[in-house]
């Protein structure tokens, strides 16, 4: 943990940040599941006619972005489940019985996706940054190795 708080110090904090809330990571699932309570709401109150489809991917992100994989998955699960219900209660009529469960399945699918490629890129941003970290710590060593002992400069002059 030592290397990626030197790789913040370098680059600074940003809110898209993944570790920006790392202290309040259950306030940010608070607040993806209020978001996906809302949007349920919303989604049943307004009926089938007036898709929120594309909202849902709003949790899904916030989840997967600042909780991790796990996080994202299981809000992608529970967005999936969030979508099938309101579109149930709402009574979308479909031609065929088993249409809103391809629906759901393809709109879960859309979810897992966004998931898991959102937390694929977050561990790939700590990853770069923890690399940063290392690599800096490691300058900093050798600059002070090279202070302190003056032959490798002569012998880097030859």
């Amino acid at each position: 943990m030592r290397h990626a708080k030197a790789a913040m110090t370098v680059k600074g904090w940003r809110y898209s940040h993944p570790l920006v809330f790392e202290q309040h990571r259950t306030v940010a699932m608070l607040t993806s599941a209020a978001f996906l309570a809302m949007m349920c709401y919303l989604d049943f109150v307004t009926g089938y006619e007036f898709g929120f489809f594309i909202f849902y991917f709003i949790p899904v992100a916030i989840a997967a972005w600042y909780g991790g994989r796990k996080e994202g998955i299981a809000m992608a699960v529970v967005c999936g489940i969030c979508w099938y219900l309101s579109d149930r209660l709402t009574h979308h009529p479909y031609s065929r019985p088993y249409f809103i469960y391809w629906e759901t399945f393809m709109r879960l699918v859309s979810f897992l996706t966004t998931s898991l490629t959102l937390s694929r890129i977050r561990d790939l941003v700590l990853n770069e940054e923890q690399l940063l970290a290392e690599l800096l710590c490691t300058k900093e060593e050798l600059n002070l190795y090279r202070q302190s002992d003056g032959t490798i400069e002569d012998k880097a002059s030859e």
